[in-house]
């Protein structure tokens, strides 16, 4: 007989799978700043690392500074970003985010 947690677990992955039947996926995504400042971007998407070259960005944001003046356009490591993109290759990183 199996445990709960093994049962939980199959019918959680038997729903996950019938959910991407019936539902398009989403083209937004949630990322975290790894790294940035000094002309380093790296965003880490669903556990893929991104970098300038695969990201357009937003009028305004910046990842270039060399020295951080407290400016809300800063990029930072442990910021939380809004991407969006429709064929997981190029991302659009459109917002980055605070906690309210």
């Amino acid at each position: 007989m199996k445990t709960f947690e093994e049962n939980a677990g199959r019918i959680l992955r038997s729903m996950g799978e019938a959910s991407k039947k019936v539902a398009a996926p989403s083209a937004f995504y949630l990322g975290d700043v790894t790294r940035a400042g000094h002309g380093v971007l790296e965003i880490s998407c669903g556990g893929l690392p991104l970098e300038p070259k695969e990201l357009y960005l937003a009028v305004g944001l910046n990842y270039r500074w060399t020295y951080d003046n407290g400016a809300d356009n800063l990029l930072r490591k442990g910021d939380r970003v809004v991407l969006l993109s429709r064929d997981g290759q190029t991302y659009y990183l459109l917002q980055r985010m605070v906690r309210a």
